[in-house]
């Protein structure tokens, strides 16, 4: 029964390489879907679909690098929140590559960081964590 017990010290050296795999694929594909939304043009830069791509795809690498413990699954929270700000900024980047000054000044200040694109940080967010959680659970009881 003891070895089925695993304690705080035995979780963390795991929590560091899960970090690392997570951030790794979140900077992936802040730049794959960063660069595909900028080039899009501007109607395709509201965060949406793309903000739920990331979170799907941060939350599944953190669960599957990560142990079972809620700990690995709250890492895929802030991972995904940098990613998807990450991707809006490369998304910006590239779209006011391709536009004329005054018009990327005008978009810049009404159309990047807005109310929506909050919300869809914030569900993200719990998109990374809910997937990573149960990715967890699946691959634990497949290895049983």
């Amino acid at each position: 029964m003891g070895d089925a017990v695993m304690t705080t010290a035995d979780s963390r050296p795991r929590l560091l390489p899960t970090l690392a795999v997570g951030a790794a694929a979140g900077l992936a594909g802040a730049l794959v879907l960063g660069v595909t939304q900028g080039l899009a043009g501007e109607r395709a830069l509201e965060l949406g679909y793309w903000a739920l791509a990331l979170g799907l795809l941060v939350g599944a690498v953190v669960g599957r690098a990560g142990e079972q413990a809620r700990g690995s699954a709250l890492l895929a929270i802030p991972v995904a929140l940098v990613g998807v700000l990450l991707t809006q900024i490369t998304a910006t980047a590239v779209y006011l590559g391709t536009a004329n000054a005054v018009d990327a000044y005008d978009f810049w200040n009404a159309e990047v960081f807005g109310k929506n694109d909050m919300s869809f940080l914030l569900v993200a967010g719990a998109e990374a964590f809910l997937v990573s959680q149960r990715v967890s659970e699946i691959r634990n009881r497949m290895s049983q």
